[in-house]
C-alpha cells in the first residue's frame, strides 16, 4: 500500500480536529499546498464557487488524516495559498460556512477528498489490527499518549481515516491497562503475593534512626567522587537484595518499560505514589526498587573503576617521585665515587674499596621497568586496595569460563572468607598473567596477599570493561548476550537482517570493492607525493603543508554585517516564542498543547532552568507572573523520556528546511564533538578538564552541515568519544523521513578502528581530524603491494583472514545496534582496548584499519577534502561558542546527580542553541531576500560563508518579558483549559 510522504516537521498536524486560528506561511508551505494535479483535480470536479472550500477540506485531511467537520476558523494564509493556488478571488471565511449550511455539500466534499486521497474508512478489520499493534507497542510505551500518538501514526501511514481523539484515546487506554495487568501479575509471580506485600510496606516505611522513607533515600542521589559516596551506594544495593530485588524475574517486561513507571516514582513525593490505585502503584514501586538496584549497581561499577584508577595513578606518581629522587641520589653517589678514585693520595686498593661501597648504595629499582614498579607500589597500598574489593562483595559477578579477572574474584572471595592476611600454602592461585607473576609469586604469603589483591582489582575492571565478566542486576555491564540478537533467533533471521543492513552474507563481497579502492588510493597518495602535495622524509614520517586559507574578501564580511544590521537586536523572550509559534516546541515538552498562559510560561522556565545557568527560583525571579514552585513541576514534567529529544527534532528540522540553509550544505554531513561545561567538584561525574584545570561534565552534540544540531547527550570527561559520536547518527538515521547523514567528521577522541567499522556497516562514514598526523602509518593487508614511495610508511598488520572469521558476528553486532537491543555507545565500549584478543574485536579493529586506510589517502591526497572535514569541526567550534553564551556558568552543585536530569540539562540546552539557530536562519533567509529585492548583489558564494550563530545581537539577560498574547492563538489551547477547568468546578 502506498503512504502518505510527510516531512518530521509536519507530522505535528496527524490526527488533528481543527486548523489552529493562525498559521505560518512555513506551515502552508509544508504541509497544505496544493499541487498541480490536486488543483486540476479539484477544477475538474467542482465549480467555481466550491474550488475553494473543496480545496480546504482535502488539504486538511491530507495533512491530518481525519475529515475536518466545519470550518471553526481558517487561517488567512492557508486561504490565500487555496486562493493563490485555485487562481480564484479572495472567499471570506464566513463564505465558506454558509456554504457548508447544507450538510449535503460538506458530505460530497469529504467524500470525493477521501477517494482522490485513496483513504480507507477504519472498519472493524482494521480496528482489530491496529488493537493487535497497540498491543505490541504497550509493551514499551512509557505512557497512554505515546501509544495515541503510535495509532494516529500507523492509521495514517496506511491511509485509513483517523477517527475522533476519544476513540483513539479509548483504544490506547485499554491496550496500556491491559499491559500492566499482565506486568502487574508478572511482578505478582516473581515476588509471590505476601513478599510484594513486604515490599511496598518497607519503601513507605522510615528508615532506622531517620525520618526519611526507604523510597526517599533511594532517591538521593550520589554527592562527589569519594569512597564515602561508593560506601553509600553499596549500602542501598545491599539494602535492595536483602528485599531480594536481584533475583525477582522481571524479564518479560521490557527494561524501558521498566525506566518509564521507575520514573514516575522518581518525579512524584512518595505519599503522592502511596495514593494512586493499588495494581498501578504495585508496578510502579516494584519496577523503582528493581531500576533502581540496577542503575546503582552501574554507579558503584562506575565509582569503583574511578576508584581503582585513582589507586592506580596514585602508585604511578609514588614512583615516579621514587624514580626522580632514586636518579639524584644515584648521580650524587656516583659523583662521589668519581672522586674518591681520583683521590690520589690514597692506595688503588683504598679507592676501589671505597667507590664499590659507594656505588653499592644506588639501587637496583632502576632497572626495573616503570609498570612493574607501579604495580609493586599498588600492591604495598594493601590497605586501600583490600577495603576497595571488600566493598564489591555485596554484587554478584558472574563471567565467562576461564575468564581471568572471574576466576580471580572468586578465589579472592575465598581467601577473605577465610578471614586471613596470606596465601596458605595449600591454595591454589588462578593464572595472573605474565606482568604479574614475579611478583604474585613471591615467596613470603603476605606479599603474595598483597600482590594478588591489586591484581585481582585490575583484571576484574578489564574483564568488565571487555564484558567477559557481567552482573546480572546491572544495565550497562550486562552479559555480551543480553546486547545481542539471541543465537537461535539471529539463525532463523539473520538472512532478512543482512537484508536490511544492505550486508553480503559473505565478508569478501563486502571487502573485495574495499581492497580495489585501496589500490587506486595509494596509487593516487603516491602520485600526489611525486607532485608535492605532501612529502615522505627520511625520519619515514608524513610532512603535510598546511591548508591554504581560502582569499579574503571583503564582500562576505561586509554582507554579514549587512543582514545582521537588518536583523537587529532581540530579547530572548521574544526570540522563544516565535520559534515556538512556528515549531510548536512546546507542545513537544508537554505532550499536549499548553492551556494557560501560566502553563506556557513555565515551560518556557523550565527550559531556561534546565538548559543556562540559572535555577527554578533565579528564573522565577527574572519571569513576572510566574513562581519557582511551577517552573520546578514544569521541570519535572519535560524530563520524561524523549520529550527534549523531540522538541529538539521540532525545531531542527524546521532551521534545516528554510531555503538558505541549502546553501550551507546537502543535509547529508556533520560533525561531532564535545564541549566541556563548568561544573561543581561535588559532582560525581565531573572530571577535570584538561585544558582549563577545571572540574567539568561533557556535553556532546552532533552538528548538521545547516548548523542545527541533530543530537545530544551528556558524557564524561577524558574518555574515548567514539562510541556516542556513532550513536548520534544511528539515532538521527533510524527515522526514515530524515535525510540520512553520510559523512560525520570528528577529532581524535571520536574514532578508533572499531567505530569506523562499525559505522560503515551502519551506513555511514566516519572522518577524523587526526592528532599528531604525521606519526600515523598506512595499514595494509599482509603482501599487499604497496608502490615503492609510500613503503616507509605503511605496516602490513591488516588480516583479512580475521575479518572473515568474524564477519557473521560483527554483522549480529550491527543488527542488534539496528534492531535497538544494544546502543553503539554501549557496543564500541565493550569492544575497546580491554577486549584485545576477542575475535569480535579483531574482526572490528581490523576492518577498521583498512576503512582508516582508506580515509588517511584521501585526506591527505585531496585538499579539498581535508578542507571540508576542517570546516565542518571548525562549525561545531562556532556553536560551542554560543552555547557557552547561553550556558555561561557552571551546572550547580546539586543538579545533575541523577542521569535523568543531566540528559535534560543537555537537552534543554541543545533545544535553547537549536531555537537561537533557527530564529537567525529564518532572520538571514527574509533579510537576504528583502535585500536582494531592493537591487543589492548578494552572491550565494558569499552565503555560505556566513552562518547563523552569531549571537551579539541578543540579549540573554535581564528580565523576561514574553508577549504571550501575541502568540496564544497558536500556542495555547484555550478550549482545553476550559474543559479542565469546568471539570474541577
Amino acid at each position: 500500500m502506498e503512504h502518505f510522504l510527510v516531512s518530521s516537521f509536519a507530522k505535528r498536524f496527524i490526527g488533528v480536529e481543527n486548523l489552529p486560528a493562525k498559521m505560518s506561511e512555513f506551515d502552508v508551505q509544508q504541509a497544505f499546498c496544493l499541487s498541480k494535479d490536486d488543483v486540476n483535480a479539484i477544477s475538474e470536479r467542482f465549480r467555481h464557487d466550491r474550488r475553494v472550500a473543496a480545496a480546504i477540506q482535502m488539504v486538511f485531511l491530507r495533512a491530518s488524516g481525519r475529515p475536518m467537520d466545519r470550518f471553526a476558523s481558517v487561517p488567512k494564509t492557508l486561504l490565500r495559498s487555496v486562493c493563490d493556488a485555485l487562481q480564484t478571488s479572495a472567499v471570506s471565511i464566513a463564505t465558506l460556512r454558509s456554504l457548508y449550511e447544507r450538510r449535503q455539500t460538506l458530505y460530497e466534499h469529504q467524500a470525493w477528498s477521501r477517494t482522490y486521497l485513496g483513504l480507507q474508512d477504519f472498519d472493524d478489520a482494521k480496528v482489530k489490527q491496529l488493537e493487535q499493534v497497540l498491543a505490541v507497542a504497550a509493551l514499551e510505551a512509557a505512557h497512554p499518549d505515546d501509544l495515541g500518538e503510535s495509532a494516529r501514526m500507523w492509521l495514517y501511514d496506511r491511509r485509513i481515516i483517523i477517527p475522533g481523539p476519544r476513540r483513539v484515546a479509548d483504544l490506547a487506554r485499554k491496550a496500556f491497562e491491559a499491559t500492566e495487568a499482565a506486568m502487574a501479575a508478572t511482578i505478582e509471580v516473581a515476588i509471590g503475593k505476601a513478599a510484594l506485600r513486604k515490599v511496598i510496606d518497607w519503601a513507605y516505611s522510615l528508615r532506622p534512626d531517620s525520618m526519611v522513607s526507604h523510597i526517599e533515600w533511594l532517591k538521593t542521589p550520589p554527592k562527589r567522587h569519594a569512597p564515602s559516596t561508593v560506601t553509600e551506594t553499596l549500602a542501598k544495593i545491599r539494602a535492595l537484595k536483602e528485599l531480594g530485588a536481584h533475583l525477582w524475574a522481571l524479564e518479560p517486561i521490557a527494561l524501558s518499560k521498566q525506566k518509564a513507571y521507575a520514573v514516575h516514582v522518581m518525579m512524584r513525593r512518595p505519599s503522592m505514589t502511596a495514593r494512586i490505585e493499588r495494581q498501578r502503584q504495585t508496578v510502579e514501586v516494584a519496577c523503582f526498587l528493581r531500576v533502581t538496584l540496577m542503575e546503582l549497581t552501574d554507579m558503584a561499577l562506575l565509582q569503583a573503576s574511578r576508584r581503582s584508577q585513582d589507586l592506580f595513578r596514585r602508585a604511578a606518581e609514588r614512583v615516579q617521585k621514587g624514580r626522580l629522587r632514586s636518579k639524584d641520589t644515584a648521580l650524587h653517589q656516583a659523583v662521589s665515587a668519581k672522586k674518591v678514585l681520583h683521590d690520589e693520595t690514597k692506595s688503588w686498593r683504598d679507592r676501589v674499596l671505597e667507590a664499590r661501597a659507594l656505588l653499592d648504595g644506588i639501587s637496583d629499582a632502576s632497572t626495573c621497568s616503570f609498570a612493574s614498579q607501579v604495580r609493586r607500589a599498588l600492591a604495598e597500598d594493601s590497605r586501600r586496595v583490600h577495603a576497595h574489593l571488600a566493598g564489591l562483595r555485596d554484587i554478584d559477578f558472574a563471567g565467562a569460563a576461564g575468564d581471568r579477572g572471574h576466576e580471580q574474584w572468586k578465589a579472592w572471595s575465598q581467601l577473605h572468607a577465610l578471614n586471613i592476611k596470606e596465601v596458605p600454602p595449600d591454595f591454589e592461585l588462578p593464572p595472573v598473567g605474565v606482568a604479574w607473576n614475579a611478583i604474585v609469586n613471591d615467596l613470603d604469603a603476605q606479599s603474595r596477599f598483597r600482590s594478588f589483591e591489586a591484581s585481582t582489582m585490575m583484571a576484574l575492571r578489564k574483564s568488565l570493561r571487555r564484558g567477559s565478566a557481567w552482573v546480572n542486576h546491572s544495565i550497562t555491564f550486562r552479559a555480551r548476550e543480553s546486547l545481542l540478537i539471541a543465537e537461535s533467533d539471529w539463525a532463523s533471521t539473520k538472512e532478512q537482517h543482512y537484508q536490511l543492513l544492505g550486508l553480503p552474507m559473505q565478508a569478501m563481497e563486502f571487502l573485495t570493492p574495499i581492497l580495489a579502492g585501496m589500490s587506486v588510493c595509494l596509487s593516487a597518495l603516491a602520485e600526489a607525493a611525486e607532485r608535492g602535495h605532501l612529502e615522505i622524509g627520511a625520519d619515514r614520517l608524513l610532512h603535510l603543508p598546511p591548508i591554504l586559507p581560502l582569499d579574503e574578501e571583503i564582500e562576505p564580511r561586509k554582507t554579514r554585517e549587512a543582514v545582521f544590521k537588518h536583523i537587529g537586536r532581540v530579547q530572548l523572550p521574544d526570540l522563544v516564542m516565535e520559534v515556538d509559534a512556528a515549531t510548536h516546541f512546546s507542545e513537544a515538552l508537554l505532550a499536549r498543547r499548553p492551556t494557560s498562559n501560566n502553563e506556557l510560561l513555565a515551560v518556557y522556565g523550565a527550559l531556561f532552568a534546565h538548559g543556562t545557568d540559572m535555577d527554578a527560583a533565579g528564573v522565577g525571579s527574572m519571569i513576572p507572573g510566574i513562581d519557582a514552585a511551577h517552573i520546578a513541576t514544569a521541570m519535572r514534567a519535560i524530563e520524561f523520556s524523549g520529550r527534549l529529544r523531540r522538541a529538539n527534532e521540532r525545531v531542527s528540522e524546521y532551521q534545516n528546511t528554510l531555503p538558505i540553509a541549502a546553501l550551507w550544505g546537502d543535509g547529508t554531513k556533520g560533525s561531532a564533538d564535545m564541549m566541556a561545561m563548568d561544573a561543581s567538584r561535588h559532582l560525581w561525574t565531573a572530571r577535570v578538564d584538561p585544558r582549563r584545570r577545571t572540574y567539568a561534565a561533557g556535553m556532546y552534540t552532533h552538528v548538521r552541515d545547516r548548523w542545527g544540531l541533530f543530537y545530544d547527550q551528556p558524557i564524561v570527561l577524558n574518555e574515548r568519544q567514539a562510541g556516542v559520536a556513532v550513536e548520534g547518527v544511528e539515532q538521527h538515521n533510524r527515522s526514515a523521513d530524515r535525510i540520512r547523514v553520510s559523512l560525520l567528521a570528528v577529532d581524535t577522541h571520536g574514532v578508533t578502528n572499531v567505530a569506523m567499522a562499525l559505522a560503515k556497516l551502519l551506513g555511514f562514514d566516519l572522518c577524523p581530524r587526526l592528532r599528531d598526523l604525521r606519526e600515523r602509518k598506512l595499514l595494509v593487508p599482509r603482501g599487499w603491494p604497496v608502490p615503492d614511495s609510500l613503503d616507509s610508511v605503511t605496516l602490513r598488520r591488516v588480516s583479512i583472514t580475521s575479518i572473515e572469521r568474524g564477519w557473521d558476528e560483527l554483522v549480529r553486532m550491527v543488527a542488534s545496534i539496528r534492531a535497538g537491543k544494544a546502543s553503539a555507545a554501549h557496543a564500541i565500549h565493550r569492544l575497546g582496548s580491554a577486549a584485545i584478543g576477542d575475535p569480535l574485536h579483531r574482526a572490528a579493529d581490523h576492518l577498521g584499519r583498512l576503512l582508516r586506510t582508506l580515509f588517511l589517502c584521501d585526506y591527505l591526497a585531496i585538499p579539498d577534502y581535508r578542507r571540508e572535514i576542517h570546516t565542518l569541526l571548525n562549525r561545531g567550534e562556532s556553536v560551542h561558542q554560543l552555547q557557552r553564551a547561553i550556558h555561561g556558568g557552571q551546572v550547580a552543585q546539586e543538579r545533575g546527580r541523577r542521569q535523568q536530569e543531566m540528559i535534560a540539562i543537555s537537552g534543554a540546552h541543545a533545544l535553547l542553541t537549536n531555537i537561537v539557530l533557527a530564529w537567525n536562519t529564518k532572520r538571514m533567509d527574509g533579510v537576504v531576500a528583502r535585500l536582494k529585492d531592493d537591487g543589492l548583489e548578494i552572491k550565494e558564494d558569499w552565503l555560505r560563508r556566513i552562518g547563523p550563530a552569531h549571537f551579539s545581537h541578543i540579549n540573554f539577560r535581564g528580565t523576561f518579558k514574553f508577549n504571550v498574547e501575541r502568540y496564544a492563538d497558536v500556542l495555547i489551547d484555550r478550549a482545553a483549559g476550559k474543559a479542565i477547568a469546568k471539570s474541577g468546578a
